[in-house]
């Protein structure tokens, strides 16, 4: 791979999906306004295999996965830390130890590996394909991976349906077709339990209706190359051509006795589940033909990344469509957030608050923060807090997701630790400290009164806080003077001494 010099470094973004068959590679440069892709590699490291019935992730894939990452982190050196995304999906998302991987990668990886939601895998996979496949008319995008499967309805790039269901090619062939051995027997198996976790998504999808079918990602490309192995123009593939190819394969033992034309050696062992898993989909929601389009999960996530440089940030697009849903009264949230930054300023520098993402975190918790008050008004912090949990966040990854409930949930009243095996990239210490800053502004503007400046200084030494205040301005709000001297405690219990100086 040519390896951009490091003075043009910043050129390049580079994008990485850590797959349940296989790790995607992409390389790109940023033309002004456009993206333009240079390089893109597959490695096969089938993670999903070493996935037991408990969800514990074998040492045997742990090491083929990450061996594969000690490769690229030499051929991506000088790619700028920012401008390279790397996510992880099913596999990763299941296992159980899944920590043990991302601490075994980052001996030898130097860059963040985050674990996405089967939504937000969905959601960047519709991306990818919009972007090179852009239609005004609405259309279904099916990607059919190794542990999971994406369905997803939009319209040019808006999104207007999705969803990932718990099947995938590796899974099945392990469930399904053990050993290889293929029999009409397993077929018939694989095929009833992949339309059982279709029927879920039926009726929503056909209610939201398409005109055109995409099918993306290895499985699909497989059959596709197969029924079109001696086409000199490449058709769709119909339910018929699915149907036929299932009766081509029943004509082999086992899957290591495959010999079709078109059938690449890697895809054999999957094959059998992966038509079986297509003919499901294709059955359950009455697809007539499919059309394969090679751009995927890496591409949305590659394209994606180039807009949230210009500012079209996919996750203040998510808090915002909260905002609303929830009705929350903006006016005073956002008091609170201008006053969560002002302390943000005041104590950056001291808190090494400097990373973007804790900024971001910040802002959205002070945004949101009374996301439960339609639920519970003593209680709101919690159901806000399990809101955040549960929701379908774009633009979030699981660990920023679970940051953010955190901080909403432990704005008020007692605070309950993070445990430390929550956190991978993000520092519980810090995210602690963001919760302090929150819960300062939450209190100092409780009575929700507009106020054009607040008469307060906060200083950060270590630990140590020192909140000068106005003297006249507390004296005339007895219930925020009561307040901070139990915040005083609070804030000891998890080791944060709070100083009060009237000035």
């Amino acid at each position: 791979m040519t390896q951009p010099s490091a003075d043009t470094s910043s050129e390049y973004r580079a994008a990485l999906d850590i797959g349940s068959n296989s790790f995607h590679f992409v390389l790109a440069r940023q033309v002004e306004e456009q993206v333009q892709i240079l390089h893109a590699e597959k490695y096969r490291v089938q993670l999903a295999q070493g996935l037991d019935q408990h969800d514990v992730l074998s040492q045997e894939a742990i090491v083929r996965g990450v061996a594969v990452l000690q490769k690229l982190a030499i051929s991506t050196q000088h790619i700028a830390p920012d401008n390279f995304r790397v996510v992880a999906t099913y596999t990763l998302r299941q296992a159980s130890n899944a920590a043990a991987f991302l601490k075994a990668a980052e001996k030898v990886f130097p860059f963040p590996i985050e674990i996405i939601s089967g939504h937000e895998e969905a959601r960047l996979i519709y991306q990818g394909v919009a972007h090179h496949r852009q239609n005004n008319h609405q259309q279904l995008v099916i990607d059919i991976g190794g542990g999971s499967t994406e369905c997803i309805i939009g319209q040019s790039y808006d999104v207007k349906r999705l969803d990932s269901l718990n099947m995938g090619c590796v899974s099945y062939q392990q469930q399904f077709f053990p050993e290889g051995k293929i029999t009409a027997k397993a077929f018939k198996e694989a095929i009833r339990s992949a339309s059982h976790e279709v029927d879920n998504i039926v009726k929503r999808f056909s209610q939201c209706g398409w005109q055109h079918v995409l099918g993306t990602s290895g499985t699909i490309k497989a059959i596709a190359n197969i029924v079109n192995a001696e086409n000199e123009i490449i058709q769709p593939v119909t339910l018929r051509d699915v149907k036929q190819l299932k009766k081509q394969l029943l004509a082999f033992d086992n899957t290591q006795d495959i010999q079709l034309a078109g059938l690449k050696e890697s895809r054999r062992a999957v094959i059998c589940s992966g038509v079986a898993i297509l003919q499901a989909v294709m059955q359950c929601l009455d697809i007539k033909e499919i059309e394969y389009c090679q751009y995927a999960l890496r591409e949305g996530v590659l394209f994606e990344q180039a807009e949230n440089m210009q500012h079209n940030n996919v996750r203040q697009r998510t808090i915002d469509g909260l905002a609303t849903r929830f009705n929350i009264d903006t006016q005073q949230a956002s008091i609170v957030n201008k006053l969560t930054l002002t302390l943000y300023q005041q104590t950056k520098e001291a808190w090494q608050l400097n990373k973007a993402i804790y900024k971001e975190l910040l802002t959205f918790a002070a945004l949101i923060h009374e996301l439960g008050v339609d639920i519970n008004a003593s209680g709101y912090q919690k159901h806000g807090q399990y809101i955040i949990e549960q929701a379908d966040l774009a633009g979030f990854n699981q660990e920023q997701q679970r940051a953010l409930a955190w901080i909403v949930g432990n704005q008020r009243k007692r605070i309950i630790p993070m445990l430390v095996e929550q956190s991978h990239h993000l520092s519980t210490d810090i995210l602690q400290k963001l919760c302090v800053l929150l819960r300062l502004s939450i209190l100092l503007s409780q009575q929700r009164q507009q106020e054009s400046d607040y008469p307060i200084t906060l200083h950060a030494d270590d630990n140590k806080l020192t909140l000068a205040i106005n003297r006249q301005w507390l004296k005339e709000r007895p219930i925020i003077d009561t307040e901070l001297f139990y915040e005083v405690q609070q804030l000891e219990k998890i080791g944060i001494t709070l100083l009060i100086k009237l000035t």
